[in-house]
């Protein structure tokens, strides 16, 4: 769904990684826009190779997403058990910026951005409760036939963090994937085999925290 034009280019990000920034939605708490940032050179005329490039980060940074997404809430892939720990995705909306992507901001508590699970892991904050939590969103991972091409440990967060009550691990980003080729999608041991030692890693890394 396209909405008014939001004005975003006086507004701080929040985040910004290589190909896009995220900022709150002025006028929602509870949604964010991810806009894709323009690597084409200002001082030049863009060659081929880097129009294709940033047309291609610029595409899946929204198509691919939200395609995912859509496809999740498939009846089939419904029952998959990776769905419920994905974060909502709400559609695309204009901006001053270009065409952004709307997700649900995911949140703590206090309402701050919830905590990744590299900053619960390096704060020491990964408790008992926490801990159990983690490893059933790791071995959904592993059952699951969803592509996650872009799994790291600040794509994972901790929703309503200080409400043990509450707390839930949600993917918030790496849906799909991020290559030409779509091996995730396209060949299921290629994509098992990425899950399988994104989950070792992940759980060498708790072992070594101290949380075996």
């Amino acid at each position: 769904m396209i909405f008014d034009t939001l004005n975003l280019s006086g507004q701080s990000a929040l985040l910004s990684s290589k190909t896009r920034l995220l900022f709150e939605h002025p006028e929602s708490e509870d949604l964010l826009v991810k806009v894709h940032i323009n690597r084409l050179p200002h001082d030049s005329l863009p060659t081929w190779f880097e129009r294709r490039k940033d047309h291609f980060l610029y595409a899946t940074g929204i198509l691919r997403e939200f395609k995912q997404y859509v496809e999740a809430r498939y009846p089939p892939r419904r029952q998959d058990p990776i769905i419920p720990y994905i974060a909502p995705i709400h559609g695309v909306i204009e901006t001053d910026l270009g065409l952004g992507l709307l997700v649900s901001a995911v949140r703590s508590s206090d309402g701050h951005l919830a905590p990744t699970v590299r900053r619960l892991l390096r704060e020491g904050a990964l408790t008992e409760s926490r801990h159990e939590k983690l490893q059933r969103l790791l071995d959904a991972i592993i059952n699951s036939e969803f592509p996650l091409g872009d799994l790291n440990r600040e794509n994972i967060v901790l929703q309503w963090a200080g409400d043990e009550s509450r707390e839930q691990f949600q993917i918030i980003d790496g849906l799909g994937d991020r290559t030409l080729i779509p091996a995730s999608q396209w060949f299921s041991k290629v994509a098992g085999r990425r899950k399988r030692r994104f989950v070792e890693r992940l759980k060498r890394t708790i072992a070594e925290a101290g949380y075996a």
